[in-house]
Order: structure tokens, then sequence, then C-alpha cells
């Protein structure tokens, strides 16, 4: 049955201290019998056992059952053939003894309840222990704990049963009632007996078999093995004591043994048809069903006589079970009651903290996720969301500059459209639209941004797209065209229930971009698959010099200016010493285009220098009321004090406003000329652009506006005390522009961003200021920016170029040129073939981006900012990684002998695994679930409360399903790598090395 060949086995092998623990062992043993394998202790007796049973590895040789090598099935062979009966017991002490038998039934495959009942009430009445099955193993004797343990061993009727030192835990009458347990399963079975006891070899054992140094050295059989007779304590036989008897017609009583010291007080008492018994006597035990002791008739009898009467074990009714396939001793439901009641119920402080930390851990995780995953989105959206008909190229010198204006409107270039802009650019721009602005038509309102990326350009480009709501002809600078492919990606974005459709869009603003004083609104959307926004191309040079302005100059029909294209108006707040600026009629280089002056405008600093810089007259105060009193009163100017006091007595009383409105009678047309040079204050705008007359008198002396209207109304000026008399009648100038300021109030804001003009500026006409948003070129030093005769222009200075001696160009900022194409293949192959030796501004930066360019670039970012992610990601996820680990090991350390026992009688590692892979998800839901859920719900719900979180944030679904995945993946694996790691050892490695 059982057949061994040149076996071998080691213990640290390899090593200084190797053991050659079995050396070369060839045994065949027969199907029935008891067989010893005995020896001196450090002989190998139970490695070799260990081996047979499949509780040990070996090195070398071959080992089969019934044909079948143990190596290849051993799980399966164990469970079919072999039962196992341990010297430590190994039973299960939390579990009933009617639990430890089944368990062997389980691990067969056995699922019918009638059946395992039936076999287990039949397993434990073979060995006497039929009333303690729902005892557990904790309250039992070591020798009954041992009958339970052969009761496992036989209820599936193994072939084979391995006893390992099944006495060396006994007392001598417990080891007679355990060898005749087993003398009478080896009747019909093989019993492979471990033990150093050379009696229970000569009295029980069919056959012997000594080692020494795990080598065979010698075999023999036992011609006749009668047993070992030992009188077991616990029997009391009444034939050997002394009798007397006490009997009357109620009661018969008999009393066994010497005379006692002294009487011994019984009373019985019947009462209601119950029997009552009181002993009054001292040290008196009570017999009853459940007592070990046991009373028997007669006298003692030797044991082959009263095995006889006894007819042994009976397996008549424990046949053997066909095993079809191993069967699992763990479920999902008692797997989750086991990881409840190890992991999660009556928590110590240090389990509390971790199982914290997996919260915690779970909650940050989420968050960077949230984080970094807008990025990650755009990298998936990248080539749809970025424009495939945009080039960026360098732009350092007016060559360059003038190439692509030549190019432009050119069959073969494809170019339609150019403008600049500062610096190198990272791809599209990022496009807000203020959905609050919208909905209250406030300014200050930034509730609901969305964003998405687009390029600005001109709304010629948009002549021939079909129109697909609202309109697209006759744009002013306020308004603006979006395509359809931002319109739906603003529609995916939004929340609002009012905006779900394309026309919900029109008269939406463009977040805080400023055109001219003016809030851009969308007033169509056209159909196109470029994601852009169309404007006028005066709307678009004004955004595209919000930020590159290379010249002093600017429109002048916003200051109220006329010119043509080709000439300017010089206006003058102050004179360079180092710039000799031009005459009228003078024509100049702006930006490489010719530029005539027709006409030169000066500020003046106060209303006097006006006054005279304009040929303006005006007599001094003392002339004019001098003049006053010579005509009232000619005969005063000879006496000169008499003179004095009368000049003194018109001045301040009777004719002091009249001179006053006689002074600042041209204070509207210097208004006009305050105005043009600073438009920040809402009174010279009101007098200026709306035409308010009171509001030019906020320049002129106070109370000059109340005495205008006591004029009007009394037909003269007043003097002072009359005008203090009429005082309160008369509102002030600031009362009567308070309903017109609240007027005009949200409109003053949209123009308030032009603060005028700050220095020499050249105001220019419409074309040519376009033309200047579009190329760069050579200026004359006064409309460079900050340009000083000897002195170099830096970008910190706000300068974007200076002047060589050599009359050559230097820009000291970084320009690069957006072109639009209609045809990029060709466009980027006049660009390549035009610019290929062209050096980007510097190491790190391309002197011309294609849009496939742009695509890497963004990917090339946005993969920077997920490796940042991913590595604090990853070390957050170590650390959740160690909690689950060191929980899941703490609950291990204290199961490692229920482990060990697990895997002796026959559970697979794959049901230890599944075990302890359920309490891990149990854990991991109870925790990182919890953690998740949290975070999710309150980052959706930021999301839908306020779309200034959607910039920062991006967590679809998608991504929120891969960081569950990731979650309950990292915790299931590093919740079951201990138990993984324990079970690579065998289960004789792990209840030798292991049991704590």
């Amino acid at each position: 049955m059982i057949s061994i060949k040149g076996l071998h086995k080691f213990f640290n092998k390899g090593r200084q201290n190797e053991i050659h623990v079995i050396n070369d062992v060839s045994l065949e043993l027969p199907e029935r019998g008891m067989v010893a394998i005995f020896g001196k202790s450090g002989c190998g007796k139970t490695t070799l056992l260990n081996v047979i049973g499949g509780l040990d590895g070996f090195a070398d040789g071959t080992l089969t059952i019934e044909g079948q090598s143990i190596e290849q099935s051993t799980d399966e062979i164990r469970n079919r053939y072999i039962g196992y009966i341990f010297q430590n017991y190994n039973l299960h002490k939390t579990r009933t003894c009617y639990d430890n038998v089944a368990d062997a039934l389980y691990l067969c495959g056995m699922t019918d309840e009638d059946e395992i009942e039936r076999r287990v009430t039949a397993a434990l009445a073979n060995v006497g222990m039929e009333k303690y099955a729902r005892r557990t193993p904790d309250t039992l004797s070591g020798g009954q704990q041992q009958r339970i343990a052969i009761a496992r061993a036989i209820v599936k009727n193994p072939r084979i049963i391995l006893a390992d030192e099944p006495t060396g835990n006994l007392d001598e009458a417990n080891t007679v009632m355990v060898m005749d347990l087993l003398a009478a399963i080896a009747k019909d079975h093989l019993v492979i007996l471990v033990t150093h006891e050379e009696k229970l070899v000569d009295y029980y054992c069919d056959s012997a078999i000594e080692l020494e140094d795990g080598r065979v050295v010698g075999t023999r059989e036992n011609g006749a093995t009668g047993g070992y007779e030992v009188r077991d304590k616990n029997d009391i036989y009444l034939g050997e004591l002394a009798h007397t008897a006490l009997a009357d017609q109620n009661a018969e009583i008999s009393y066994f043994g010497d005379a006692p010291d002294s009487p011994i007080k019984l009373k019985i008492v019947n009462a209601g048809g119950k029997l009552y018994v009181q002993i009054d006597t001292e040290r008196v035990q009570v017999i009853d069903a459940m007592s070990e002791i046991r009373l028997r008739e007669g006298v003692y009898e030797d044991k082959r006589r009263r095995d006889a009467e006894q007819g042994g074990i009976d397996m008549s009714r424990l046949p053997p079970v066909e095993v079809q396939r191993p069967g699992r001793l763990f479920t999902f439901l008692s797997a989750c009651k086991s990881g409840y009641r190890q992991n999660l119920k009556g928590l110590g402080k240090r389990k509390k903290t971790l199982c914290a930390c997996l919260v915690l851990f779970a909650m940050v995780v989420v968050f960077m996720s949230s984080l970094f995953g807008s990025a990650f989105g755009d990298i998936l959206d990248a080539r749809a969301a970025y424009n495939h008909n945009v080039f960026y190229l360098y732009t350092p010198s007016d060559e360059v500059s003038a190439k692509l204006s030549d190019a432009v409107g050119r069959a073969d270039t494809g170019i339609d459209s150019i403008r600049l802009i500062l610096g190198a650019p990272e791809g599209d721009s990022n496009v807000y639209f203020r959905v609050g602005s919208f909905e209250t038509f406030s300014p200050y309102d930034y509730e609901s941004t969305y964003e998405t990326n687009a390029v600005y350009l001109d709304a010629a480009l948009a002549a021939d797209l079909p129109l697909v709501e609202g309109k697209k002809d006759g744009l002013t600078g306020a308004e603006v065209l979006i395509t359809t492919k931002v319109a739906d990606a603003l529609l995916e974005k939004s929340t609002l229930g009012y905006i779900t459709e394309r026309e919900d869009l029109i008269g939406l603003n463009l977040g805080m971009l400023d055109i001219g004083g003016q809030r851009p609104r969308v007033v169509g959307v056209v159909e196109s698959s470029e994601p852009a926004v169309y404007m006028t191309s005066l709307a678009l040079a004004r955004y595209t010099r919000n930020s590159v302005s290379l010249t002093y100059t600017a429109l002048a029909s916003d200051y109220g200016v006329t010119v043509r294209e080709g000439e300017a108006v010089l206006a003058l707040k102050r004179q360079d010493q180092d710039v000799e600026y031009p005459k009228v009629g003078q024509t100049i280089l702006i930006q490489g285009r010719e530029v005539t002056v027709s006409a030169i405008k000066i500020f003046y600093s106060g209303y006097g220098e006006w006054l005279v810089g304009n040929g303006i007259e005006k007599v001094s105060a003392d002339d004019y009321f001098a003049d006053i009193v010579r005509s009232e009163n000619p005969t005063l100017a000879e006496d000169s004090e008499a003179f004095s006091d009368a000049l003194e007595i018109v001045k301040v009383s009777e004719h002091y406003y009249e001179y006053y409105d006689y002074y600042w009678s041209h204070v509207g047309e210097y208004c006009e000329n305050l105005y043009f040079f600073n438009a920040g204050s809402i009174e010279l705008w009101l007098y200026a652009e709306k035409g308010v007359e009171e509001a030019k008198y906020y320049y002129a002396p106070w109370d000059l506006y109340k005495a205008r209207v006591y004029k009007e109304r009394y037909g003269s000026y007043p003097t002072v005390a009359q005008l203090q008399e009429k005082s309160d009648e008369i509102p002030a100038c600031a009362d009567a522009l308070g309903d017109v300021m609240t007027l005009y109030s949200d409109e003053y804001y949209y123009f308030s961003s032009r603060q005028g003009i700050s220095t020499n500026t050249y105001l220019v006409s419409e074309a040519d200021y376009i033309a200047f948003s579009r190329q760069l070129g050579q200026t004359h030093p006064s409309a460079a920016h900050d340009r000083a005769a000897d002195t170099a222009v830096t970008p910190s200075d706000g300068g974007g170029y200076d002047i060589g001696t050599d009359g050559q160009v230097e820009y000291l900022t970084t320009y690069y040129t957006l072109i639009h194409s209609s045809d990029p293949d060709a466009t980027e192959a006049w660009l390549l073939e035009n610019f290929s030796n062209l050096s980007g501004p510097d190491s790190h930066t391309e002197p011309l981006m294609t849009p496939d360019g742009i695509f890497d670039k963004v990917i090339q970012n946005q993969t920077k900012e997920i490796v940042k992610s991913l590595l604090t990601m990853a070390v957050l996820l170590v650390l959740m990684s160690l909690c689950m680990y060191f929980i899941m090991r703490s609950s291990l350390m204290s199961r490692i002998k229920e482990v060990g026992i697990y895997r002796a009688i026959g559970v697979s590692r794959r049901n230890l695994v599944f075990r302890f892979l359920v309490e891990a998800l149990l854990l991991t839901t109870m925790t990182v679930l919890v953690g998740y859920l949290f975070t999710c719900v309150l980052l959706w719900v930021s999301l839908d409360m306020s779309s200034v979180v959607g910039e920062v944030i991006y967590y679809p679904l998608w991504l929120a399903g891969v960081d569950l995945v990731l979650l309950y993946a990292i915790s299931l694996v590093f919740g079951t790598l201990p138990v993984i790691s324990l079970l690579r050892h065998t289960p004789s490695e792990i209840l030798s090395k292991y049991d704590i």
C-alpha cells in the first residue's frame, strides 16, 4: 500500500549544521496491521511519519500511496487515505468535539449534514465519547482529548492511520485505553505508530522498524500480540468488596467496602411523586451518567476475555468515504464571521490606530487622485481638445515677422491668419465662461465657472462656417462666436438645469476677459471641429495687445480722435530730453509700418498752464476786482488805504463767484483734455462720454456750481453771505450727480479699465492698430517702450526691444506668432522649409510648435504632474499596505498554531488563503471603503456646488472605479501576504517552529 524508495531529507541543507534526518530509507508497508517506527529521540522517526503523512517534504526518493505520488497531490491523498493522530491532540479548543470530528468529513467533500451527524456520532461512540460531543476539548482530560483525536482520524474510515507518540502525554491507564483502540483499528487498517516505548511495540505492534540517525537499522515481526494490560483506575469492581444490605418493602440499600468510621446518614423522601435524597456524611461523591467513575459487577478479568465480550471497535457504521474531490472547510460566511471576530470585534488600541490610518489613507488617495485626475483627463482627451490648425513660431526678428506677414492668404502656405503672443506657448488658451454672470449679468459673480481649451481667432475665418445658434454677422467688440466643439465641451461640464442645449449658451459671459473695457458675450454657435472662439479683428487686436504691447500706441477712436490709416496723433504728456520727438507732417516707423504725424496734442499739468498753452488770457484776481472798485468809485484810487479796504470787500463778498465763473469759463474744454489723459474718474467719464454738464464742476472751486444755480434762479451772482443763506436750498454738485452716477455705474465699470494715456502716445487708426498686433518691426525711439538714449531696455522694465547703433532691432522679450492654417500639411511644410535654421529662445524651447508638437508638450507636461502625484500616492499606498499587513499579521500571529492544525488535518493552502482573503476583504470594507466613500461623496458634492472646484480637481466615475479597484487590490494582496508567507512552510514546520 505504501512504497518508499531511496528517501532522503535534510535539515539546514548546505549549511554547517546540516542534518541528514532521513537517510536512504526504503520500505514497503502492508495494507493492514500495526507497524511501529521506534528508536531513540532524534533518530528521525517523527520526521519519517510526517513525510509519509504529507506533513513534511523530502529531498530525494519516491513515496507512493496506492500508486500515487504524495508529492503530486499531497492534500488530496491525505484527505482520501490518511487519518492522523497527534501527540498534542491538535484539537481546536474553541470548537466542540463534534465540530473537531466533523471537520475531517468536510475536508473529504461531504456536504450531507445528516450523514455527517450519523458518522460523527458513530465515531465518538466507538471511542466512548458520545456523551461529550457538545463539550469543548479544553474541558476534557488528556485521555479524553486523545480519544476525540482518534474519532477524528477514523470518522472517514481511512486506509491508513498515522499515530505520532499518541500516548506520550497520557498516564498508564489512558495509554492502554488508546493502544487498545489503535489495536482494534489495526485489524482492518494500516496503523503506523511512532513511539520510543518498546513495551508498546512488543505488546501491540505486528511489525517494527527501528531507526538510528535517519537510517533503518532493523525490522522485525511480532508473532503474537496480546496487548498490554493495565487496570483502569476509574473502574470499581463490586465483587471485590465486602457487601452488606438493608431492605424492607420500600427500599433496598447496599453497602460495599470496609466499615465506615461512623454511620452514613442517608434520608430518602418520596413527596409529591418525586424522590429526594439527602446525605449528611462528608466526602461523598455522587456517581451519575456523566461521571468518569464506573461501577462494574463481579471482579476484574483479563483483557482478552473482556474484548471478546465487548466486541472491539465497530466500523460497520463508518464505511469508507468516497472522496470525489477535496472539500473546503471555510466558506465565505464562515470566513466573514472569523474575520469579524478576529479583526473587528474588541479591537485593541494598536489595531484601532491602524484601522483609523487605513481610513485616512483611503481618503488621501482619493483626494490625490482627484488632483492629478485633471491632468490625466487632459492626456486622454488631448488630441481632441487642442486645435489641429494652429502653429506657433518663434519670432526673434523683423525679417521673420515680415516673411510671415507676406505669407498670409497665399495658397502655397495655407496660412489665413496670424497674431503675436508673448512668451513660449504651452498650448491653446484656457477659455473661462462665467455662468453666474450669464444668469445675473453681474460682473462680480464668479460662481459656476466652466473652462475649456480654445484658440481666439479672427471672425473672418468663420464667414463660411454654418450657423447653428444665434447670429454670426455684424459682430461688435463685445460679441463673440464659439464653435460646436467648444459648445459641446461646455455642455458636458454643465451641472445647471438651464444650460443643457447649445442655444442655452447664447449670452454666456467670457470670464474676466476685457476687450476695450467691455465683457465679451457669446452671440452665436457655428459648426466646426476646431476648439475656437471668434471675435472681430479689432477685438482680437485689443485682446492681443493686452499682453503684447511693443510700442506706445493706442486706438485714436477710444479718445475721441479721428485719424486715417497711416497717420497718427502724437499725444504728449512730457518731453524726454533724450528723445527727439517728430514734428507735424514727419513720417516715422512704428513696428515696421510708416506712420505720419498728423497732429500733436499736448497735455498740461494744471488749468492755468492749459490756459496759457491755448492762448487764453485771464487777468489776475487782484486786477479783476480792482477794475470793479475803480469803475464803481473812481475817487478811491487816490486813497490807497480806502482803496484796499474797498477791494477786500468786493473780493470776498460781492463779486467773488462772479470772478471765479469768469476764470473757469473754459473748464469744460480743460476737463476734456484731462479726461484724454486720465479716464479713471467717473465724473470725467460722465462729462466726456455722457455729456453731463454738472460733472465738469468737480474741478472748479468749491460752491461754484451752487453759485451758478443761484444765478439761474435769482438772476445775479450771489455774495458769499447770500449763498450761505440759500445753501440748504441748493444741492451740492455731488448730490446733483448722485442719481446719474447710480444710473451709469455698471456701464462705467466696463470702461474703468481704460486709464487713459499715462505717457506720450501715438493715437493710430483701427487698421494700424490691428496691424501692430500681428507684426514686429523697427520703431522710432519716441514710440518704443522705456527707450532711453544709451540705456538697454530689459524685460523687467516692460521693454520689448532696443535699437543698436547699427540700426538693428534687438528684441529683449520672447515673442511667438500664432499661425492659423486652412491647410496644416502645407503650412507645416512651408514653415519647415523657410525656418528650418531658426533656433528657439533657449535650449529647452522649440522654435516651431506644430499641432502634434503641442500635443506632445501637453502629454509631457501633464505626465510630469501625474508622475509627481503618483510618487506621492505610491508612498501613501505603501504606508496603507503596511498598515493592512501588520493588522493581518497581528491577527495571524495569535492563530499560527490554529493554521498549523488546519494544515495538519488536511485543509488546503488555497482554502486557508481564501479564509484570510475574505477576512482582509471584510476589514477593507469596514475601513478603506468607508474613507473612500466619504471622500468621493465630498468631492462630488463640492463639484456640484461650485464649478471653481472643477478647475482644481477632476474625478469622474471611471477614475473612482480605478481607485476602488486599486485600494481593494492592494489591501487584499497585503492582507493575505502574511498567511501566504506562512503557508510556504510545511504543516510540520508550522506546528513545530511557529507554535506559539
